[in-house]
C-alpha cells in the first residue's frame, strides 16, 4: 500500500498523527547538526509516537559542496557517516538527495566534471546507504533552484548508469509541472521510482481538495507501475494545524479511491 507522509519538523511529528498521515519526512541537515542532547530526545518523543520518521529530505548543508573545486570528500565522508547513523536510528528507510545549494555548478566551473563528481559522490552515498541499510533518492529539481539533474528522466538516467543498489530517484510534482513533465517519467523510472513529494504548483502549498492539482492521476499512475513506496506533502502552509488534516484527507482520498 502506497503510504502518505509529510514533510515537517521533528517537533511536529505528534501534530502530523494527529492528522492523520502514516510517516513524517524530516531534514537530515537539520538531524547531524542537533547536539547529542538534542537528538536524543528528539529520538525520545519520535519513539513514543505512533507513526515513524520513515524518510528525510535535505540530504546536505549547502556549505558541504559536491560539484566545483571545494569538494571535500573527507567532510563528506564524515558528515554522512553522522547524519546516517542517527537516521538509522531514527528508522528512516529513506534519504533523498535534493541539496541545490551543495550540488549546484559554480559558474564557469566544467559541467561534465560536474557529472563525474556528482557521479563520486553517488558511490559515496552507496557506501554510507549500504552501511545503514538505507535507500537514496535523487531529486531533480527545477532549474530557478538548481542548474543540474532538474528531470526525473535526468535522474533516472543517471541511477540507470551508477547502477547501485541503494541509489534510486524521487519525482516531486512541483518540480515537474515547473520541467512541464509529465507523469508518464514516473513510468519510465519504472523500479527505481522510490520515493514522491508531491505539493499544489501554484505556490508550493499543501494539496486540499478542489485545489486543480491531479492527485488521483498522480496514485493511478503509481498503482499501475505496482508502486509501493511513500508519498510525501513536501509545501508550505499558513498554518499546520489548520492544513496539515486537509492535506492528507486530500491525497487519501485520491489514494483510495
Amino acid at each position: 500500500m502506497i503510504k502518505i507522509g509529510v514533510c515537517t519538523s521533528l517537533n511536529n511529528i505528534r501534530k502530523a498523527e494527529l492528522a492523520g498521515f502514516e510517516y513524517m519526512e524530516a531534514a537530515l541537515n537539520g538531524i547531524a547538526a542537533m547536539s547529542d542532547e538534542e537528538f536524543e530526545k528528539a529520538l525520545s518523543d519520535v519513539n513514543r509516537a505512533s507513526i515513524k520518521v520513515e524518510a528525510c529530505n535535505c540530504l546536505l548543508p549547502g556549505t558541504l559542496k559536491v560539484t566545483g573545486p571545494e569538494v571535500n570528500a573527507q567532510a563528506l565522508h564524515e558528515y554522512l557517516e553522522k547524519a546516517f547513523t542517527r537516521a538509522q536510528r531514527l528508522g528512516v528507510k529513506v534519504v533523498v538527495f535534493g541539496s541545490g545549494a551543495a550540488r549546484r555548478v559554480p559558474e564557469g566551473f566544467d559541467v561534465p566534471q560536474a557529472w563525474r563528481q556528482i557521479a563520486n559522490f553517488l558511490r559515496l552515498l552507496e557506501r554510507h546507504a549500504a552501511d545503514h541499510d538505507i535507500t537514496v533518492v535523487i531529486e531533480p529539481l527545477r532549474s530557478g533552484e538548481c542548474n543540474i539533474i532538474n528531470y526525473v528522466s535526468e535522474a533516472t538516467i543517471l541511477a540507470s548508469l551508477v547502477q547501485m543498489p541503494h541509489i534510486c530517484v524521487l519525482g516531486d510534482t512541483y518540480h515537474m509541472a515547473f520541467g512541464h513533465e509529465g507523469f508518464g517519467a514516473l513510468t519510465m523510472a519504472g523500479s527505481l521510482l522510490k520515493h514522491i513529494h508531491v505539493a499544489n504548483a501554484i505556490g508550493r502549498k499543501f494539496p486540499k481538495k478542489g485545489d486543480g492539482e491531479r492527485y488521483k492521476e498522480l496514485f493511478d499512475t503509481l498503482k499501475a507501475m505496482s508502486y509501493e513506496g511513500r508519498v510525501s506533502v513536501e509545501g508550505s502552509c499558513d498554518d499546520f494545524d489548520v492544513d496539515a488534516r486537509p492535506a492528507y484527507e486530500a491525497l487519501a482520498a485520491a489514494r483510495d479511491e
